[in-house]
């Protein structure tokens, strides 16, 4: 069921891809460094890394995961690789190819890896993004599948700041919230991405906030 649902809304997302632009990225530019962030009430990560050179980028991470009656930090050295980048006159589309190593503690303890493969598209107005990732230790297996579509309000220049409109829909296994859908408020600088959601709204019991950072310096 929750296959069906991912791939309905993955077809429905990909229709609304209509227009070619510049593209969400997971590595700023060479010699730069980048801070991504996510909290939500089942999981909370912090990654910074560093791109020696274009395509290119090697950090740390740290991840705060809660599953049924587990509770477990995670801390990782990555690896972010771009696979493939397609440029259009008014886009741009990416393959990327992402991976961790390093240690589990708490109630499961032990080496834990974290594999993930992730396709991104966007132009200035519509944005599009399919996520797959392992993450892996003694006990623990969250595999999370996810896409992401949205529009942006309105264009802007490019040191202004442009609001956008994103729906996330995830599933990830062993978590204590399986599905989610979260529709939520992006804001997009030079250097900056601020957003901030509310996972499934309409459920009383399993309405969560949501807030993902990213700052390139």
């Amino acid at each position: 069921m929750r296959g069906i649902m991912l791939a309905t809304l993955s077809l429905a997302l990909l229709l609304l891809i209509t227009f070619p632009a510049q593209a969400a990225a997971l590595m700023g530019f060479k010699d730069s460094a980048m801070l991504m962030s996510e909290f939500s009430t089942d999981k909370k990560e912090l990654m910074l890394n560093y791109s020696p050179a274009v395509g290119h980028a090697f950090g740390i991470e740290t991840m705060w995961m809660r599953g049924g009656k587990q509770t477990n930090l995670i801390t990782n050295v990555n690896y972010t690789g771009l696979i493939k980048r397609w440029n259009m006159p008014k886009g741009q589309a990416n393959l990327w190819f992402m991976t961790g190593i390093g240690e589990a503690s708490g109630d499961s303890r032990g080496f834990s890896y974290s594999p993930s493969v992730q396709f991104d598209y966007e132009t200035t107005r519509l944005y599009f993004l399919a996520k797959a990732r392992m993450v892996r230790a003694p006990h623990i297996q969250y595999d999370t599948y996810s896409v992401q579509g949205g529009f942006s309000f309105y264009e802007t220049g490019f040191e202004e700041t442009q609001p956008w409109f994103v729906i996330e829909a995830r599933t990830t296994e062993n978590m204590s919230t399986h599905n989610e859908i979260t529709p939520a408020l992006r804001l997009i600088n030079q250097n900056y991405f601020v957003e901030l959601g509310v996972t499934n709204p309409w459920d009383r019991d399993l309405r969560t906030p949501k807030l993902n950072l990213m700052l390139t310096f």
